[in-house]
């Protein structure tokens, strides 16, 4: 508990608390030499999970009791749910036809991004 209130005072995330070990699992029936044919994981220690939750607890009651959350932030809330977000964009999409307004949806798609990232600028960021 000492840590945690320490690194929450000094507002300091201790490095050595975001250093995680890259595992690698093959996918079944690829090949074994293509970078999209593994999973990465990525292992933190438990001790950096445990403050990374507390304060992502405490972001999270500041940013709502402070309304610092938009109404159409779905993701990573309690109470909103995939559902209710495609739910919105239906509906949303359903008023701008029957107005006659125009509509624009846009749907990025990052499929691969592990794979296609450059890694040895993660390994730079890492060591500064």
């Amino acid at each position: 508990m000492d840590l945690f209130n320490t690194c929450l005072k000094l507002a300091k995330f201790p490095y050595p608390l975001k250093v995680g070990n890259i595992i690698l699992f093959h996918k079944h029936g690829k090949s074994k030499t293509g970078a999209s044919s593994y999973r990465p994981i990525s292992l933190l220690p438990t001790i950096g999970k445990v403050l990374e939750n507390l304060l992502t607890e405490r972001l999270n009651f500041h940013l709502e009791k402070n309304n610092g959350l938009s109404n159409l932030q779905y993701g990573f809330r309690e109470g909103k749910s995939t559902e209710m977000a495609i739910t919105k964009l239906l509906d949303t999409t359903h008023k701008g036809k029957t107005s006659g307004d125009h509509l624009l949806v846009l749907s990025i798609n990052i499929k691969g991004a592990f794979d296609n990232i450059q890694h040895n600028a993660i390994v730079n960021v890492q060591q500064t």
